[in-house]
């Protein structure tokens, strides 16, 4: 009796393989018979880059070269840093960047080395496109961004990603950009009246920031009015009596050598310089110039930086 039972029970685990066999079998060639229906699309992007020329991706870019310090910031900020494979010498953050091989300067790209890269996108500037013209001829996609606004950083974060098919990443980076810093407008906009800002660009000459700035903009998000916002130059020499006339209540300088109170004290002493109400008020205070000058992510930090130097009472 348990010798039939036997040998029925293997019969039907056989009729079950069998039959678990014959469906995967089935399946396994309605699968094939579609792939061959399809054509495998190639990679394709199409971009158009700061300089309104249209760059064309044919492969995903897994080898990539920044030439300036902006957009390897903006490359770590979309989570790319394991495909950079190149950065100017002057890319210094975050830490990681220092590591990364170099290839030349921002000013001096070393084109030999950026080719031996073997680089399948190279971010740059507007200023080096005199220079990137090589890498054109050899078929290396040059994509430049040169962003002078709060707006066009968040769209340049926005071409990367769609550039290095992390748009998802791009979106998520600009709204928490966008987030923050409607935090800054929202408390500057209670303020009764904004506070006069001088920001000093260099001391010799003398030069600010007008109205067509980055930095002017950044001000003016943080609830300051920029003094020399009446001129159009980017980058104005003025005289030190029209920085008295207009008798800024803070002056913001960039902090480039790390002695704040060097640069403070220098500026507090300037023959008249002790009738402006910044002065008076000991409202004199360095800024991390990387954070205010590089048009990348770090906009943010900057503007709330800012917003605590000229209005110290809202924090």
């Amino acid at each position: 009796m348990s010798k039939n039972v036997s040998k029925v029970t293997k019969a039907v685990a056989f009729f079950l393989l069998l039959g678990v066999l014959l469906v995967t079998a089935a399946c396994a060639t309605e699968n094939d018979a579609r792939m061959a229906g399809e054509k495998v699309q190639p990679f394709s992007v199409t971009l158009i880059d700061d300089l309104d020329r249209e760059i064309r991706l044919d492969r995903l870019p897994e080898r990539i070269v920044s030439l300036a310090p902006s957009n390897t910031e903006m490359l770590f900020a979309l989570g790319l840093d394991g495909r950079i494979v190149g950065v100017s010498e002057h890319c210094d953050y975050p830490a990681a960047a220092l590591v990364k091989p170099k290839v030349g300067t921002f000013a001096e790209p070393n084109l030999e080395l950026v080719v031996a890269a073997e680089p399948d996108l190279v971010v740059a500037v507007h200023l080096q496109e005199e220079k990137l013209t090589r890498l054109d001829e050899l078929g290396i996609p040059v994509l430049v961004l040169s962003p002078s606004s709060v707006a066009e950083i968040y769209a340049s974060l926005e071409l990367l990603g769609e550039a290095a098919q992390v748009q998802e990443n791009a979106r998520i980076h600009v709204a928490q950009m966008q987030e923050r810093i409607q935090k800054i407008t929202e408390k500057a906009a209670s303020l009764p009246a904004k506070k006069r800002v001088y920001y000093e660009v260099y001391a010799d000459p003398l030069m600010s920031v007008g109205s067509d700035t980055v930095i002017h903009e950044l001000i003016e998000t943080a609830g300051g009015y920029n003094i020399f916002s009446d001129v159009e130059t980017p980058y104005p020499k003025i005289s030190a009596e029209t920085v008295i006339d207009r008798n800024p209540q803070v002056i913001i300088f960039p902090n480039y050598h790390g002695d704040e109170a060097f640069m403070a004290n220098e500026i507090i002493n300037r023959p008249g310089w002790q009738s402006v109400d910044a002065v008076q008020n000991e409202r004199v205070v360095g800024i991390d110039p990387n954070i205010i000058s590089r048009p990348g992510p770090r906009i943010v930090e900057a503007v709330e930086q800012l917003a605590a130097m000229i209005y110290p009472e809202l924090n």
